[in-house]
């Protein structure tokens, strides 16, 4: 077959997979629209954003009139947010004039992208994959490049964006273990999907090959790293420690155990665990801070059921924090409950040892580079699928540890407790780890301004960026 019909076919192909898509969705979809009244009945949702998930962002977006080029960056949650602040600070340092868009799907991102300080031209909620909404929120915002951060691959968007000449890239690709071996059942659907894309930033190789043995073009894929090592830690000054110190209730010397970005299930371990190490550690503190601000009441309960009080950060001025005494007038261990938004980077400094949670119970961990940066060791579980390769560097570099559960995790803490000079080695470590495997987020901004400069003459493609680590 000559270039010409080659050519003719791969049009007909995605337009003939759009339409299998599309068709398969409209069926879908009553299912779908009672799978999302239930989330909102049973999970006590809010309708909060259900207007722009449905297009209207007319005034989310009035700031983008002009003739200035337009990124519109899309990332999930609070961790994918994070993770791209440091790619939208490159993309303002070489394209100053450049306007950024961002979406969020969760409130917990919008949240977080409210007080970053990443001060996006416009934020709005990631709109419905379909044809005509998406269509509407692409005319509205008139993107020149889309940036999707780690694996957010919408089909009917891309396709649209493609139609529309919009350049797409992904940042931070990857591909979990648990969402490989689902796409590979699917992998003709991924193959049209990816043959929107125009540049692949994965996080490792084996994200890299990922994405090709979904179906990706090879000279597409490179291997950039990942920008979680350049966020913006915070610097903990060492009075602002001892204002946490003086709300928690805390003594200067009192060693803390802070279990952060916990999950259901995970808080009962954290408290067993705590019992126990306070019979060899009688002045250990424990700070919980669960993913979920909402839970706050749930693991409040779970405190009081393990004989301690509770101190709620989110009722901090009404409480004027926790009480120490117990209902007989005794005195009374209390747990603080971190259970607000944005202070969860600074109290990692506070902590002796820090747990990152999602990883006892299988839900693929959370980013444990918070801790690590303010030098403190970082304790998970068995379940990082979603963070493995940084779980794995900080494994090899011996500042972070993995543990099975309660006996595991208890030995370990102890452990740690009882060696200054290891707590002392991973003090100075932590943060020499960052800086070792920063530059992700440079390399990433590099690919988005490249596809904000005219295409070249000649056969349309994303280049030929290599498949392999950047410099």
């Amino acid at each position: 077959m000559d270039s010409q019909h080659r050519s003719r076919r791969q049009p007909l192909r995605s337009a003939l997979a759009w339409v299998a898509y599309n068709t398969v969705l409209t069926v879908l979809l009553p299912f779908i629209a009672l799978y999302l009244l239930w989330r909102l009945f049973s999970r006590n949702k809010s309708l909060e954003g259900f207007a722009e998930r449905m297009g209207d962002i007319d005034r989310q977006i009035a700031d983008l009139e002009g003739e200035d080029l337009v990124v519109w960056v899309h990332s999930v949650s609070a961790g994918e947010v994070a993770a791209v602040v440091p790619v939208i600070r490159e993309i303002r340092h070489s394209e100053p004039l450049a306007r950024i868009a961002l979406s969020t799907v969760t409130s917990t991102g919008r949240e977080m992208a409210e007080s970053r300080e990443i001060d996006p031209d416009a934020l709005f909620y990631f709109p419905f994959d379909l044809p005509t909404i998406v269509n509407r929120v692409l005319a509205a915002v008139r993107p020149d490049v889309l940036v999707l951060v780690e694996t957010e691959l919408w089909p009917n968007l891309l396709y649209a964006a493609a139609h529309r000449g919009v350049r797409v890239i992904i940042v931070n690709g990857r591909v979990s273990d648990r969402s490989y071996a689902r796409a590979r059942l699917l992998k003709p659907l991924f193959r049209w999907v990816l043959s929107n894309v125009d540049v692949i930033c994965a996080q490792s190789q084996e994200d890299a090959d990922r994405f090709i043995g979904l179906g990706a073009q090879p000279d597409r894929v490179s291997v950039t790293g990942n920008s979680k090592f350049d966020e913006p830690f915070p610097a903990v000054s060492n009075s602002e420690v001892s204002k946490f110190r003086q709300d928690f209730g805390f003594k200067r010397d009192d060693p803390v155990l802070l279990a952060a970005s916990t999950h259901e299930g995970e808080e009962e371990l954290l408290l067993r665990a705590f019992t126990r190490l306070r019979v060899t550690h009688p002045h250990l503190q424990l700070v919980i801070a669960p993913r979920h601000p909402e839970r706050g009441g749930r693991v409040e309960q779970l405190v009081h059921s393990h004989g301690y009080a509770a101190y709620r950060r989110s009722r901090a001025l009404d409480a004027g924090g926790c009480d120490p005494l117990a209902p007989d007038g005794g005195p009374q261990v209390c747990v603080p409950i971190l259970d607000t938004i944005g202070e969860l980077a600074r109290v990692f400094a506070v902590s002796t040892i820090s747990f990152v949670g999602n990883s006892l119970v299988p839900g693929g961990g959370h980013n444990i580079l918070q801790a690590v940066a303010q030098g403190k060791p970082a304790l998970f579980g068995p379940h990082m699928e979603n963070f493995r390769d940084i779980a794995a560097i900080c494994l090899r570099e011996q500042i972070g540890f993995e543990v099975a559960g309660l006996d595991a995790l208890a030995a370990e803490t102890d452990r740690l407790l009882n060696s200054e000079g290891d707590l002392a080695l991973i003090a100075a470590r932590g943060p020499a780890v960052i800086d070792k495997y920063s530059g992700a987020s440079e390399r990433n901004a590099r690919r988005v301004v490249e596809l904000l400069a005219p295409p070249p003459s000649g056969p349309s493609g994303a280049g030929s960026p290599e498949t392999g680590q950047e410099g």
